[in-house]
């Protein structure tokens, strides 16, 4: 199963014990799975059904209907050669029982076209529960979410714009800055950012996904740190061999031109080091002198062998002493 798959399936598995959250997981539901049809004609009246990508989803609206609203519905099996083959699963709703649950849910306006509402009323999530079980419920049904070993991406796909809205609405109750995105005359309500995926996925409940997602960004900030050591070690071990190929140049170009036995002792001395240990640190070639010096000691004797080729390169004057 995908990372997002696991998360719906654990937050299906917790059913809300109070009947006002039940009232917004079933508008959620209803709306963002594009559950609510009208039938004209003579038996004219509203179809519900909820349709998800998981058995367990559709089985957690099964028991919330029977046991907040005395409500048995039929579970199938829908299996789709547009989605490659992908089995669905479908939970519909009595007629019977059809138009007191849009009532419930909310959704029922006798003024709005064909009497439905986009969103519920504000009044319908009052409470903070109530806004965490619509959230819940919008993502157990259309909800998605990426790997977050490859990315940090979670996603509501909104059947209208007023939904998009409306997620983005109680998100923000949260502190929870999410964005809204139009793709294919379709919206998408989305979050980025790491710390915002947590976020929303403690606020509905999907404590073990969590845990996951906490483990797969404490191995990325690992790793991370181990690359920019590494880096840095590796960029400091290139810049010290060419500061020292640069020293070793100087020191044959010294020689070549007037021989290193016109140098004073010190400066000879640590010019044969530096020629016969060029990976060495300045502290390890202070270390092979007798007597032995500090790396400030080494780096200014070198620093002296260089100036002095510098002039030789030039035909200046020079003073060795």
């Amino acid at each position: 199963m995908s990372f997002a798959s696991n998360a719906r399936a654990e937050m299906a598995r917790e059913l809300c014990t109070e009947r006002c959250c039940s009232r917004a997981e079933l508008a959620a539901a209803l709306l963002a799975s594009g559950g609510i049809s009208y039938r004209f004609g003579r038996e004219a009246g509203y179809a519900l059904s909820i349709t998800a990508a998981e058995a367990a989803v559709v089985r957690h609206y099964f028991q919330l209907l029977k046991r907040h609203f005395g409500v048995t519905a039929q579970i199938r099996t829908l299996r789709s050669n547009s989605l490659n083959g992908m089995t669905r699963y479908q939970l519909v709703i009595p007629e019977e029982d059809s138009m007191e649950l849009l009532r419930e849910a909310g959704l029922y306006d006798p003024d709005a076209p064909f009497g439905l509402r986009a969103v519920p009323p504000d009044a319908l999530l009052n409470y903070a529960c109530c806004k965490k079980a619509f959230l819940k419920s919008a993502f157990m049904v259309c909800g998605g979410m990426s790997n977050p070993e490859i990315a940090y991406h979670i996603e509501i796909a909104a059947p209208s714009e007023d939904f998009a809205d409306f997620v983005i609405k109680n998100l923000n109750y949260y502190e929870i800055g999410a964005k809204k995105a139009c793709r294919k005359a379709k919206f998408v309500v989305y979050l980025k950012k790491s710390d915002d995926v947590s976020d929303v996925l403690t606020l509905m409940g999907a404590s073990q996904s969590v845990l996951a997602l906490q483990n797969v960004r404490i191995k990325k900030d690992v790793s991370n740190r181990v690359n920019r050591q590494v880096n840095c070690d590796s960029s400091n071990i290139n810049r010290v061999m060419e500061t020292a190929l640069k020293q070793i140049e100087d020191i044959r170009y010294i020689d070549q031109e007037i021989g290193l036995e016109k140098l004073p002792l010190p400066l000879r001395d640590i010019a044969e080091a530096r020629v016969n240990n060029a990976a060495t640190s300045l502290a390890g070639l202070g270390e092979m002198l007798e007597p032995p010096i500090g790396k400030s000691g080494v780096n200014a004797r070198l620093r002296r062998i260089s100036e002095i080729a510098q002039k030789l390169r030039c035909g200046e004057e020079i003073e060795l002493k």
